[in-house]
């Protein structure tokens, strides 16, 4: 098993989502249902229907199944780790093809110190994927179209000097800065 940290967690929002808009509208139907009664003052109409029913009422039964299937895919879609978030590469000195891996923070920070080593780079930061590199560089060098195919450039050929399997495409941003 691979250590927690370079497992990717899964989304949660749509799930999430889905749940907190259910919940939201049961809650303001409630809510209004509830309010019509009492400035009414009369009973919740509606519910005559539910008076005759026992919990072992067909419908009770298929809602309960319902909300229990549902609760039970919500459950797994919040436990289920994700892909490992990680580039295979051989290891070049190791003799024998050993294989490895290198994390997407790993290939991150290497575009990183690839872009502060080319002079006029201010900041950078990088967002990584396993088949995706994007930079965004701050630069004080006049031409920024030439600085961002220099990176673009560098942090390809140190990618393809690594020995990874797949190769990461680069994509590079860069933004002038007035003063350092």
């Amino acid at each position: 098993m691979s250590h927690p940290k370079i497992r990717r967690r899964p989304d949660r929002r749509v799930p999430a989502l889905a749940v907190a808009t259910v919940l939201l509208i049961l809650g303001a139907l409630g809510l209004w249902w509830s309010i019509i009664a009492v400035t009414h003052q009369e009973a919740l109409t509606g519910l005559d229907a539910l008076v005759e029913l026992t919990w072992g009422a067909p419908i009770l039964v298929a809602l309960a199944v319902l909300f229990a299937l549902i609760g039970l895919v919500l459950i797994v879609l919040a436990l289920k780790p994700g892909r490992a978030a990680v580039v295979e590469m051989t290891v070049p000195d190791a003799g024998t093809h050993q294989k490895t891996v290198l994390t997407t923070r790993g290939l991150g920070r290497i575009a990183s110190a690839e872009a502060e080593r080319v002079d006029g780079t201010v900041s950078t930061r990088a967002n990584a994927r396993p088949n995706r590199v994007k930079l965004s560089v701050s630069t004080v060098a006049p031409g920024t179209k030439e600085v961002q195919r220099e990176l673009s450039g560098r942090i390809q050929d140190r990618f393809s000097s690594m020995g990874l399997r797949r190769s990461p495409r680069v994509s590079v941003n860069t933004t002038k800065k007035e003063k350092r």
